[in-house]
């Protein structure tokens, strides 16, 4: 027998198996000594007032909490108390208040008032001289209905604890993949964009004496939106496929593009893919920052392998400005830190100097 404590609104609210209607099915069982000895008529006519009162404590108490939940049941109860003179099965309202009060919260709190609830029935029962057959099943189901209420309602507790649980990690999904797909982007389209407004400006330049030159630029230039446009698919569905060799092979064409010679050092075929697609991403975008805001001449990429880590070195010989903390490094930090690694930058006046540090086996 459960009790509802959700608000009523509609008669399937009323009907369905979790309505309060439904329990009243068991009520009957209140006049079954009746079918054996009918009771004289004041105490016929006593009995159905009990229970007609009893219908309006059980009713008020469907959404009823706390102290109001408390003080309904324990009204059930007596009312149980009452009516044990009609020559009824008293005790059947008795269970209904144990199957209110098994919604109390926290659970330790309703246990004490079943507990209760099943001595004072049995203390009743004594003190009046009754046959333990007329109250002691009444007791048991006291007992038994009253945990299996608050075992239900704990239950239902951890559900919905389990529910906002499951909603919070869809939330957190969502910001990451949100914060993902804005790294991947930026990332992404940093140094493409760079490479075509450069590749644009030399085509203007180069267009009224040498159109050939210029129109061969503008192609690249397509061709490098084309790409981009890929990579912004790609990254949005969340395969950018990016590898460490295609990405040197990328930073080279695009520091030539900007009058920036580069020196690579190091191989990258012993690279597993993991590691190689984080660090490809890292060089992107510290290529970006060079060639954006170093004002160098040359950028060096190294590669060294270590017993149990993989270093990405990217250095300059500008300003220092290619280490100035934003968005891009912040992207870095939070690519590799999800990778177990980490980022370091250091540098002054005279360069810049960006060290990405991955473990050997690195999920992409």
């Amino acid at each position: 027998m459960r009790h509802q404590k959700r608000k009523l609104g509609t008669y399937r609210d009323w009907v369905s198996i979790d309505g309060p209607l439904i329990w009243l099915g068991y009520l009957p069982l209140f006049f079954i000594p009746w079918y054996f000895e009918p009771p004289p008529q004041p105490q016929m006519i006593w009995a159905f007032v009990g229970v007609g009162v009893f219908l309006v404590l059980y009713f008020l108490g469907g959404s009823a909490k706390g102290l109001t939940l408390v003080a309904l049941a324990t009204a059930i109860l007596l009312l149980s108390f009452a009516l044990l003179f009609t020559q009824s099965n008293w005790t059947v309202i008795g269970v209904y208040a144990a199957a209110m009060i098994g919604n109390l919260r926290p659970a330790w709190r309703a246990g004490m008032f079943v507990g209760a609830f099943a001595a004072a029935t049995a203390g009743i029962g004594l003190m009046t001289g009754q046959h333990p057959f007329y109250w002691g099943i009444g007791v048991f189901m006291i007992i038994m209905i009253g945990l299996a209420n608050i075992s239900r309602s704990m239950l239902e507790d951890k559900n919905r604890s389990l529910v906002k649980a499951q909603d919070e990690v869809k939330h957190l999904a969502a910001t990451a993949e949100r914060e993902r797909i804005g790294r991947d982007l930026h990332d992404l389209l940093g140094r493409t964009l760079t490479l075509i407004a450069i590749k644009a400006d030399l085509a203007v330049k180069l267009n009224a004496r040498e159109p050939a030159k210029a129109e061969a630029e503008m192609r690249e230039v397509a061709g490098a939106a084309r790409e981009a446009l890929a990579e912004v698919r790609a990254a949005v569905a969340g395969m950018t496929n990016a590898t460490l060799g295609r990405e040197i092979a990328g930073a080279q064409r695009a520091l030539a593009a900007a009058g920036i010679a580069c020196i690579v050092e190091g191989e990258v075929d012993q690279i597993d893919q993991g590691a190689s697609a984080v660090l490809a991403m890292a060089l992107r975008e510290a290529v970006t920052n060079v060639i954006r805001h170093s004002g160098a001449k040359t950028c060096t990429i190294a590669l060294k392998r270590r017993e149990n880590a993989i270093n990405l070195t990217i250095s300059d010989d500008g300003d220092g400005a290619a280490i100035r903390e934003g968005g891009g490094l912040g992207g870095i930090r939070a690519r590799l830190a999800a990778a177990g690694g980490e980022l370091a930058v250091s540098g002054d006046g005279s360069g810049a100097r960006i060290v990405a540090q991955l473990p050997m086996e690195t999920k992409p």
